[in-house]
């Protein structure tokens, strides 16, 4: 049976993954689930990948932030995401379970967590973390991570922060350096296709709702692509409150299919005709916004000294802890005691763009765009005009014959 069950991660958004069983053996064990969990109206796929993977306070066992010791069962919060289940940490998303005892449940525990608030840069107050793999005899792959910010969906398509992998027995430092950017009224002239981003009433326009990030963005974007291609969506995409519909066992070689043609690695696509190659630029849509900020994180890696003791390590965070599961410890901490804040401005408008073209050509040639104008004008329209007028002329003329003589004053004459 821990053989079958492996087939539900195939669900996840993880590319290149071979088929684990045939149509007929899908149908047995979606007629399996669907029957054991017949009192609860079907079976939830994110729900039973949750329960199958490792708790957080068996991952993450010991914690210290700002010096104080921390009980980290209480810090950490076990969601489904896109590639895996995860524990998260500070998070801020709503659930959007399946079931609304369960999304309670969610949103109870995480209104329950403290909030941290990253203040200090020093090391020594950084906020620390003490890792321990799973079991030898267990079955759970945790290699697989992403990456979220407060509000946004976990998905590691669609963060620029990239993964970094934590070995046995190491020390990870995280220095955190953030990036501000924000727009002027100005920059709003401009339409967002031109200046690559949107203000926050743009986006929430966008989506039809109140929040709006880019991840959120291409979140909906894949789960509309996922639900024209095979009428459903895979369940760890289910991260809004959008009504959409759930994807079982029967439908994995539909979804198989869609992630191939996703991240477009078929062996000959130029063999293959219509417009499925072009589906990552369905979401071209998708814009980050003008007001925020980025983080850009780095990592320094040390080797965590093995204890040869029974008792395990006498000293520090590790104290009473032994090799017999591999340990490491991640610290996160600020890099810099500043952070580069960016603001967009609206530099000139076409009119002062062509009125600098103009000065530069007057500088350099003696004459601006404003002759070239003139010249082209007396070379084209100008004759033209003169053609008409001209013409206008002759008929005004003929029209009304008179003898100019008789308008010409008469010589004076002297009487005799």
């Amino acid at each position: 049976m821990t053989e079958r069950l492996l087939v539900l991660a195939q669900f996840y958004l993880n590319p290149l993954e071979t088929p684990r069983l045939d149509v007929a053996q899908l149908q047995r064990l979606h007629w399996l689930l669907t029957s054991y969990h017949s009192d609860t109206g079907g079976y939830s796929v994110r729900d039973i990948l949750r329960q199958l993977s490792p708790d957080c306070g068996d991952l993450i066992i010991r914690g210290i932030v700002y010096g104080s010791k921390v009980n980290t069962s209480q810090m950490f919060v076990k969601r489904p995401t896109s590639s895996n289940v995860c524990c998260i940490f500070n998070y801020r998303r709503p659930s959007y379970s399946r079931f609304a005892r369960i999304r309670e449940e969610d949103n109870a525990e995480m209104r329950a967590q403290p909030k941290v608030v990253f203040e200090s840069n020093s090391i020594l107050n950084s906020v620390q973390f003490v890792l321990q793999d799973t079991p030898e005899n267990d079955r759970t792959n945790t290699f697989m991570t992403n990456n979220a910010f407060q509000e946004d969906y976990a998905t590691v398509q669609s963060t620029t922060l990239g993964e970094m992998l934590v070995d046995h027995n190491t020390i990870v430092e995280i220095p955190i350096q953030p990036t501000f950017f924000s727009s002027s009224e100005g920059v709003r002239t401009v339409p967002p296709q031109a200046r690559r981003c949107y203000f926050p009433e743009e986006g929430r326009k966008v989506l039809n709702q109140t929040y709006y990030s880019i991840d959120e963005c291409l979140l909906l974007c894949r789960s509309q692509s996922m639900m024209n291609h095979c009428g459903c969506v895979s369940p760890p995409m289910i991260g809004s409150s959008t009504n959409v519909t759930y994807c079982g066992l029967p439908d994995l070689p539909c979804l198989s299919k869609w992630k191939s043609i996703w991240y477009g690695y078929d062996e000959y696509p130029y063999l293959q005709e219509g417009k499925d190659q072009m589906a990552q630029r369905e979401c071209t849509h998708c814009l980050p916004t003008c007001n925020g900020v980025s983080f850009s994180i780095t990592s320094n890696v040390a080797p965590l000294r093995r204890n040869y003791n029974e008792t395990g390590y006498l000293m520090g965070l590790l104290k009473g802890l032994t090799n017999e599961r591999p340990l490491a410890v991640i610290k996160f901490f600020f890099k810099l005691r500043f952070a580069q804040a960016t603001k967009s401005e609206l530099v000139s408008t076409w009119v002062v763009l062509l009125n600098r073209f103009g000065g530069i050509l007057s500088l350099m040639y003696g004459f601006s765009i404003v002759s070239y104008i003139e010249i082209f004008y007396y070379l084209t329209g100008k004759w033209f005009v003169y053609i008409y007028r001209s013409r206008s002329k002759r008929t005004v003329r003929a029209g009304h014959s008179l003898y100019w003589d008789e308008l010409m004053p008469k010589r004076f004459r002297t009487p005799n």
